[in-house]
């Protein structure tokens, strides 16, 4: 493994690297991945030091493409969209899920236990039985069929569990604690956004520095800390002279991340069923984390309605032929919101991540 180490972003406590502790022995705390040597200009630091060895389904290098007509109806100067939905299992997780899943296997893990609402529980199972683990899944049970049967069909144990997202969460944590389980949660880990900073790489590699904006859906927030940390070592490698404004767009049904950014007095009870799924998420254990890295890019939040989902998606597999899920085409619906108020001017060069494919869930109108 890469020389590491990691630190609770609470107490700055370090700690020995693990896939088992989740928490700071001194605070509670969540940690973070804390490198021992200086950021390359060609390549993301990961806690692998082989990187032939990851256990790799060959995700990344996802196509990075030009929206030419959804660019001029919106009046930017160019709007550049990461296909992360053409990974391996139809989502960005997959990044995350190959360093996670090769840092259990190197660390002894034979058996794991996942919650999620449906793609990371997909994308782990499949790298899961890439790297011959078996993995216990709990997520909703109204999750999207098309992710529940990914789940099943390599291998997973599934456990639907009725209620909220958060109840899915609950049931991992309780099944963790009754049967002394490795819980290698996505949320919580710091290895799995590590996976992430290969986003921010790949489109500097391909356009500089030449991305004003980046616009994104955040749940549990992998996606916006992996790029933002990306980003950083960029900057602080030479590469790039300016770091683009993240922008985290929530459904405004499910606005944990928006409402704190805000100052607004919102809490998980007052979450409410959204089509945006994947960010369904009301009590992001790394909200601070994710408040930091928003505003340290000089960015916001925005939320977008259940209608503009639909509209959306729609909009873009007409125009653009992508068919994206809901989650994923609310960035675009944030977009254009945020160029509305004026907080992206017209004019602007913004990068859209694509997360996920719509052939999943089943389609509403």
């Amino acid at each position: 493994m890469t020389k590491h180490q990691l630190r609770c972003i609470d107490c700055a406590t370090p700690h020995e690297p693990s896939i088992a502790d989740l928490n700071c022995h001194h605070c509670g705390g969540l940690f973070s991945v804390e490198y021992l040597e200086l950021p390359s200009s060609n390549k993301p630091r990961l806690p692998i030091t082989d990187i032939s060895l990851i256990n790799s389904l060959g995700e990344g290098e996802t196509p990075l493409i030009c929206l030419e007509d959804t660019c001029e109806e919106l009046g930017l100067e160019s709007l550049w969209a990461k296909l992360e939905f053409m990974s391996p299992t139809g989502s960005f997780k997959d990044r995350g899920s190959a360093i996670l899943t090769t840092m259990g296997r190197d660390l002894g893990v034979t058996e794991f236990v996942e919650d999620s609402s449906g793609n990371a529980g997909a994308s782990l199972s499949a790298y899961a039985a890439s790297a011959g683990l078996k993995a216990n899944v709990f997520t909703p049970s109204n999750a999207a069929t098309g992710k529940l049967d990914q789940i099943q069909i390599y291998g997973a144990t599934l456990h639907k569990i009725a209620g909220s997202r958060q109840a899915a969460t609950d049931a991992a944590e309780q099944y963790v604690a009754d049967n002394n389980s490795i819980y290698m949660s996505h949320n919580l880990s710091p290895y799995f956004s590590e996976g992430m900073k290969a986003v921010s790489f790949e489109v500097v590699a391909f356009l500089d520095d030449a991305i004003d904006h980046v616009v994104l859906p955040v749940g549990n927030g992998s996606l916006l800390l992996g790029m933002v940390r990306g980003y950083q070592e960029l900057f602080d490698s030479g590469v790039i002279s300016t770091i683009p404004s993240f922008h985290g767009v929530q459904a405004f049904s499910v606005r944990p991340v928006v409402a704190a950014l805000n100052g607004e007095a919102w809490t998980h009870h007052d979450a409410r069923p959204t089509g945006a799924s994947g960010i369904a998420v009301s009590k992001p254990p790394r909200l601070s984390e994710i408040l930091d890295a928003i505003r340290c890019t000089n960015g916001t939040g925005v939320t977008v309605s259940e209608d503009s989902l639909l509209t959306w998606q729609s909009r873009l597999a007409s125009s653009e032929g992508i068919f994206a899920e809901r989650t994923s085409v609310g960035a675009f619906a944030g977009l254009e919101k945020l160029i509305e108020s004026g907080v992206i001017a017209s004019g602007s060069k913004v990068c859209v991540p694509i997360t996920g494919t719509g052939l999943k869930e089943p389609l509403e109108t």
